[in-house]
């Protein structure tokens, strides 16, 4: 697929459009019996963004919380004197070190 003059232009011309995807995912609607899709960005309505955004929204939720996880862990495991190379849940699970 082939990006067009007017998506090529938009992203040269404003600086937060850099990142612009070419297509967006729409996540399907049961309640509407409507499938996945995937849109070009020229294809796209304001309704296909809305719902691409929350497709978008629900991922960077999720990748967030993993990275909280993760942080709190790590956090633990150092709190319980762990040193760079034990293993953190080892360490939390038996109290410290």
């Amino acid at each position: 697929m082939t990006t067009s003059i007017a998506v090529t232009a938009l992203r040269k011309r404003h600086i937060w459009l850099e990142t612009l995807p070419d297509t967006v995912s729409i996540p399907a609607l049961e309640a509407r019996q409507r499938p996945a899709a995937v849109k070009s960005i020229e294809d796209a309505t304001l309704d296909d963004i809305a719902f691409a955004m929350l497709g978008a929204e629900a991922e960077f939720n999720a990748v967030g919380d993993r990275l909280h996880a993760l942080r709190k862990l790590y956090n633990l495991a150092r709190q319980a004197g762990a040193l760079g190379s034990d293993r953190a849940v080892d360490v939390i699970y038996e109290g410290g070190r």
